[in-house]
């Protein structure tokens, strides 16, 4: 990629959910916004309207997908979510550690399709854990845990990570 413009990728957590996590795939897979995630996203996609996104992209998990739906609406996003396995829920330690192998290429990949653009990513708390922990930031630009419908700042300079910064948008 030869174009030196600054990427920014949302990450986002999901909103709130009807249950907790299971490590059953099955389960987990089928837990849905309560009323309190579906206020939060909207609060999420009303905060980013004004980045004016270019695309999203979402875990495939249901939950995520609700997200995804929800901030496309409220930001006003006009290209599809696109579901990614990259983004969905870590089910076992070898899962997590495979995120540091996983989600660098995946944001190379979302950056060379949109260069300079602003993006959302909806995604789950071990993964965006797990793909923070991969870059070499401080805790205090980690500050975990990352809460349901908060989210990351992260600026590329092309596909180097140079700014990370927590954000609550969702809070009250």
């Amino acid at each position: 990629m030869t174009d030196k413009s600054q990427t920014v990728v949302f990450f986002v957590r999901h909103g709130r959910t009807d249950r907790v996590y299971s490590d059953d795939k099955t389960v987990d897979g089928e837990r849905v916004l309560t009323q309190q995630g579906i206020a939060q996203m909207e609060k999420v996609g009303e905060y980013l309207k004004s980045f004016a996104p270019s695309a999203i992209y979402s875990s495939p998990l249901r939950r995520t997908t609700q997200c995804a739906a929800i901030i496309k609406e409220k930001a006003g996003i006009g290209s599809e979510v696109e579901e990614r396995p990259e983004l969905v829920e870590v089910y076992s330690s070898s899962d997590y550690r495979s995120v540091a192998t996983r989600m660098p290429k995946f944001f190379e990949d979302i950056i060379a399709k949109n260069p300079g653009q602003q993006l959302v990513c909806v995604s789950h708390q071990d993964v965006i854990q797990a793909t923070l922990d991969s870059y070499d930031l401080t805790e205090e630009e980690k500050a975990f845990p990352c809460q349901m419908g908060e989210m990351y700042r992260l600026v590329f300079a092309d596909t180097t990570l140079v700014e990370c910064q927590k954000l609550k948008p969702a809070d009250n």
